[in-house]
């Protein structure tokens, strides 16, 4: 499913939410590979989505708490980001591994 262009945080993660959930429910994969693209970034010259720093990471706590709940291991790919200021795409990827160690630490 295409979103469309300026997409912000909460229709975005209502539609992943909805994705995970049906797709999990469906499929009982072995491994759930996560391109964690930082380009869905509101500031991104790039991509065409609306999310803050805030929406990235609870996406990225969605994902993991999902995986989680399922016993699906995660690979995760860090990818894209140009983002007007390189240190918000930093922060993007800091972000999704942080989100990874904190299940990590609740384990």
């Amino acid at each position: 499913m295409h979103l469309p262009d300026g997409t912000g945080d909460q229709p975005y993660l209502a539609w992943l939410d909805n994705a995970l959930s049906s797709g999990l429910r469906q499929f009982a994969p072995d491994l759930i590979c996560y391109l964690a693209g930082a380009d869905p970034y509101r500031e991104d010259q790039l991509g065409g989505l609306a999310l803050t720093l805030e929406g990235l990471r609870e996406r990225d706590r969605t994902v993991f708490t999902m995986a989680r709940e399922h016993n699906v291991p995660v690979a995760v790919a860090l990818a894209g980001g140009y983002a007007r200021n390189v240190e918000d795409t930093i922060a993007i990827h800091v972000g999704t591994v942080r989100e990874a160690a904190s299940l990590l630490q609740e384990a």
